[in-house]
């Protein structure tokens, strides 16, 4: 099973849904794509939610950065959540959890933002 995007924009955030497994780039363009056009300055960050995502190699973590930099480029920041152990091992082991933002469940991340605003 190849990866699946569900991107949608809120009042603060850009939520990024992935589920499956990232093993090659089929799909990451678009997803970048459609990420892309819902960024705007007045946003608070890219959440990506990986709750269902099961498996990801060099491709996934490629991707992570690509999200990382467009959203930086922007202002914002990227956040990963609800990372599978897996994938949560995988990012440790790159050294990539030292560049992203990790939260355990979105509650975290808007616990986090309320207190800032």
């Amino acid at each position: 099973m190849s990866a699946r995007f569900d991107i949608t924009k809120s009042s603060n955030f850009v939520l990024v849904k992935i589920s499956g497994r990232i093993t090659s780039g089929e799909g990451l363009n678009e997803a970048l794509i459609q990420t892309d056009q819902l960024l705007s300055g007045d946003l608070k960050a890219v959440l990506c939610d990986c709750s269902a995502l099961e498996y990801c190699n060099s491709t996934g973590l490629n991707f992570f950065v690509r999200i990382l930099t467009r959203s930086r480029k922007t202002g914002l920041d990227c956040i990963l959540v609800n990372l599978q152990p897996s994938v949560k091992k995988l990012f440790e082991v790159s050294k990539l959890n030292e560049i992203f933002s990790c939260f355990n469940s979105t509650e975290e991340v808007e616990a986090k933002f309320n207190k800032i605003t």
